[in-house]
């Protein structure tokens, strides 16, 4: 499955590391060599996983992996490998039971309106047009459970895999990781200036210029 193939063909750097998982090469790229750091960094994403369709490329942010490096290593990316292909088979598979049904649908249909019905052949098509809109919407959310069911499963194997007080450790490492990365530093505030004078002896100090003027 190709994923994010715009930025795995830019990632054309030396890795700092690099796994082979079940036949597979992962490589990991420091976000902050590259232009996405930015991008990507800016909206919360520290990690983005890419492939060509055969190997991957992982672009993580530099300190984000230092806090998260455990959750890198071969052993829960072969799961997380696992669960990208799980991915991508659903979705092949669900494209296959509803777009390939709604084009020959939509060809049938429009043949016959436009052989029998060519009065009607605009209010046809248009319900045509809605009803592979629906399809698609329709499409999206069976994907879309199927992938956080998926999701959950790989979580479940993960933590299993690095038990329940390290994959919480993790999580809370996640945490502080954002909140340090986002961090800003308070204004500090403006002290006003002290000063003893009060506003009567102000006050006595003008008019006594006054009057040594008019002397």
């Amino acid at each position: 499955m190709k994923l994010n193939a715009r930025v795995y063909n830019q990632l054309t750097g030396e890795p700092f590391d690099t796994q082979v998982i079940d036949g597979k090469i992962v490589e990991f790229h420091y976000m902050n060599d590259t232009p996405f750091l930015f991008q990507y960094a800016s909206k919360g994403r520290f990690a983005i996983w890419t492939s060509d369709g055969k190997n991957y490329r992982v672009l993580i942010e530099k300190m984000y992996y230092g806090y998260l490096k455990d959750f890198y290593q071969p052993e829960v990316n072969a799961i997380w490998l696992g669960f990208l292909e799980k991915v991508s088979a659903i979705s092949k598979k669900v494209n296959m039971w509803f777009i390939i049904p709604t084009l020959a649908l939509y060809a049938i249909v429009a043949f016959i309106a436009t052989v029998f019905f060519p009065e009607q052949m605009l209010s046809i098509l248009l319900g045509l047009i809605v009803l592979v809109v629906i399809s698609n919407m329709f499409q999206s959310r069976v994907v879309n459970k199927r992938v956080r069911d998926e999701n959950l499963a790989a979580q479940g194997r993960i933590r299993e895999f690095l038990g329940n007080e390290e994959f919480d450790q993790l999580i809370k490492s996640q945490e502080v990781h954002y909140q340090e990365y986002f961090k800003f530093e308070e204004e500090t505030p403006v002290e006003p200036v002290e000063t003893t004078e009060t506003p009567a002896e102000k006050l006595e100090e003008n008019n006594d210029q006054k009057d040594d003027k008019n002397e």
